[in-house]
C-alpha cells in the first residue's frame, strides 16, 4: 500500500466513524458497549544502532508527534472486563547516524520518517463507574516511510518505505465525564523492524497519549 493510499485510508475510516447511527443499529445494544475514541500522541524512540549499507553504526531516533483513533469493543458476556479494539494512527520522526560514503565517513546521515501502526488489542480493565484503569497487548502492522534521504552512497529517492509486523504492550486509564463521554490517558511500548533499501532500524518507541472517546 503506498504513502497516499494509508493516508486515504485513514481518512475514510475517520468519516465511516462519525456515522454512529449505522453502528448502533447494527449491533444491539445488549451484545456489548462500543467506544469511539480520538488521541493525540507522542512517541519517544530508544536510540538504536542501524545497519547501513553493509555496516552497523549508532543512530538517534528523534521523538514526533501525531494522531490516532480507536474503536473498542466490550461483550456483555465478558462483563465488561475483557474487551478488544482496532486502532490506526500516524506520527513524525526522524532518523540521524554516522553515514559512510564510498569508504569515508561523513558528517552525518539523516532522514525525516512517517511512521504509522495499525494494531488489534486485547484489553482487560477494571468496569469502574468513573475511572476505569486497563492494561492490554496487540499486534498488526506497521509502515515506516524515510522523507527526503540524505544518505551518502545511496541512490536517494523523495520516499522510501517499508513494512513490518509490530507488537505493542499498553496501559491507560478512561475518566468518565457523562454515562457516554469519557477522556483517556495511556502509555504504549511499541516494536517493529524496518527493511529499506540497504538500510534497516529496530524501531523500538515509548508512546503517550491523551483522547477523549464516545461509548455507543
Amino acid at each position: 500500500m503506498t504513502l497516499r493510499a494509508r493516508s486515504l485510508a485513514l481518512v475514510l475510516s475517520a468519516v465511516l466513524l462519525c456515522h454512529i447511527g449505522l453502528i448502533e443499529r447494527a449491533l444491539p445494544a445488549e451484545f456489548g458497549t462500543i467506544e469511539l475514541g480520538g488521541y493525540a500522541l507522542g512517541s519517544w524512540p530508544r536510540d538504536q544502532a542501524l545497519y547501513n549499507q553493509g555496516t552497523t553504526v549508532p543512530a538517534s531516533v528523534q521523538s514526533g508527534f501525531g494522531a490516532g483513533f480507536t474503536v473498542g469493543l466490550f461483550p456483555t458476556t465478558l462483563r465488561g472486563i475483557i474487551g478488544f479494539a482496532f486502532d490506526s494512527n500516524l506520527h513524525s520522526g526522524a532518523l540521524s547516524f554516522s553515514d559512510i560514503g564510498q569508504g569515508q565517513r561523513t558528517e552525518r546521515g539523516r532522514s525525516d520518517l512517517l511512521l504509522s501502526n495499525t494494531t488489534v488489542n486485547l484489553l482487560f480493565r477494571y468496569p469502574g463507574e468513573r475511572v476505569r484503569p486497563y492494561i492490554g497487548a496487540g499486534v498488526g502492522w506497521s509502515s515506516g516511510t524515510l522523507l527526503n534521504p540524505n544518505i551518502a552512497g545511496r541512490n536517494d529517492q523523495d520516499f522510501d518505505s517499508a513494512y513490518a509486523f509490530v507488537h505493542q504492550f499498553l496501559g491507560g486509564a478512561q475518566v468518565s465525564l457523562t454515562a457516554k463521554v469519557f477522556i483517556f490517558g495511556e502509555y504504549r511500548y511499541t516494536s517493529s523492524t524496518y527493511h529499506w533499501e540497504e538500510l534497516a532500524v529496530d524501531f523500538r518507541t515509548h508512546y503517550g497519549l491523551l483522547g477523549v472517546g464516545l461509548r455507543l
